[in-house]
């Protein structure tokens, strides 16, 4: 059986390529935007295809992709919004010298919390330390698949404590089989204690449209956002008008699916409009 790669992988490499054209080959070597590895990579490694039960067989779930700051991809940037916004995608990173895990890590003596930074193989100075590329692992399960933007550059980033109050993120184009966004947390606490308005919008021509949204604060337990004008989390929207909704503190997860008018007629099939307003 042949090999694939996990879908959020392919996902990410379309989006950085997306959001910094410079570095598409042959910008950059073809190589580098890597998936399968080659003879150096034994059985063990994510880069390796593995078989999943109750997810699929001969799957990859690691992206190597080049660190060009000059071309406009940082991959220590990219991996370290993935860190801080904590996507339940991602497994581990690996970029100049370091490494940080989805889980706690006790190395060399001493406890490294989940998604912190901590030395890459320090008593192994022969091995790559990942400072010409960036690493990327996934889960190994179907969140790997999931195809919604990466929080970092051309997705929703992470939250920068350099940007200025009020600034936005987005906009994100939520296509037709794209129904889940993960955020950084909502008001998370002194360290980020903004809140969050999404907005949303589409051009739906004459017609009104339906959109049931829901969160998640990460936990596995979804509950309607609603406005208090809405009905379970479903949202009607007309044609050019924007929906804004003032987020719920600690929110992680959106689910946004398109919802019919009315009785008898399919949802809205174009691509909506979301961006992120911070106060």
């Amino acid at each position: 059986m042949a090999w694939r790669a996990a879908k959020s992988i392919l996902a990410l490499f379309e989006q950085l390529q997306r959001a910094a054209p410079r570095a598409v080959p042959p910008g950059t070597d073809p190589k580098s935007w890597g998936t399968v590895g080659n003879d150096l990579h034994d059985e063990t490694s994510d880069h390796s295809p593995h078989d999943f039960p109750g997810w699929g067989d001969n799957i990859v779930t690691a992206g190597d992709f080049p660190n060009v700051p000059g071309l406009g991809l940082d991959a220590r940037k990219v991996l370290d919004d993935i860190r801080r916004a904590r996507d339940p995608r991602a497994k581990y990173g690996i970029s100049n010298d370091e490494i940080f895990s989805n889980h706690d890590v006790n190395q060399d003596g001493k406890h490294y919390p989940a998604w912190t930074w901590r030395p890459y193989l320090p008593h192994d100075p022969d091995r790559d330390q990942h400072r010409e590329h960036g690493h990327l692992s996934v889960v190994g399960d179907q969140r790997a698949d999931g195809t919604q933007a990466w929080p970092t550059l051309g997705g929703l980033r992470a939250f920068d404590e350099e940007e200025e109050m009020g600034a936005s993120f987005g906009p994100i184009q939520l296509e037709a089989t794209q129904t889940s966004l993960t955020i950084p947390p909502v008001q998370a606490g002194l360290a980020d204690p903004r809140k969050v308005w999404l907005n949303v919008g589409a051009d739906s021509g004459n017609d009104a449209y339906a959109l049931r949204i829901w969160g998640s604060k990460g936990e596995g337990n979804w509950f309607p956002v609603d406005t208090g004008g809405s009905r379970d989390g479903i949202h009607t929207l007309k044609s050019g008008v924007v929906l804004s909704i003032e987020l719920t503190k600690g929110l992680r997860v959106l689910s946004v699916t398109r919802m019919p008018i009315e009785a008898g007629r399919p949802p809205f099939a174009g691509s909506i409009s979301a961006c992120f307003e911070r106060a």
